[in-house]
């Protein structure tokens, strides 16, 4: 892996991490998500990148849409908090 790669990925880790509470021990497993998180980044927007020569600007752009889509087809699924009071 690249130095610029394993970068985003620490810093993708990190915040699912705090987005996660912080919990302990669960590091190898935000790492691997960023790291399936990358590898998809990478095969959506990169070759798309690639192919029409953009400029740095709407690549930034193109990155962060795929960089989006990504974590909304990613997130699970929040459970409901327990209901009070019921038996």
């Amino acid at each position: 892996m690249n130095d610029e790669r394993d970068e985003w990925i620490s810093k993708r880790a990190y915040g699912l991490w705090e987005a996660e509470g912080r919990p302990h021990g669960r590091d190898h497993i935000h790492w691997e998500q960023a790291a399936r998180e990358r590898a998809e980044l990478e095969r959506v927007a990169l070759p798309d990148h690639l192919e029409k020569r953009r400029n740095s600007a709407e690549s930034d752009d193109a990155t962060r849409a795929a960089v989006d889509l990504t974590r909304k087809t990613t997130r699970p699924a929040r459970k409901p908090p327990p209901r009070r009071g019921a038996a």
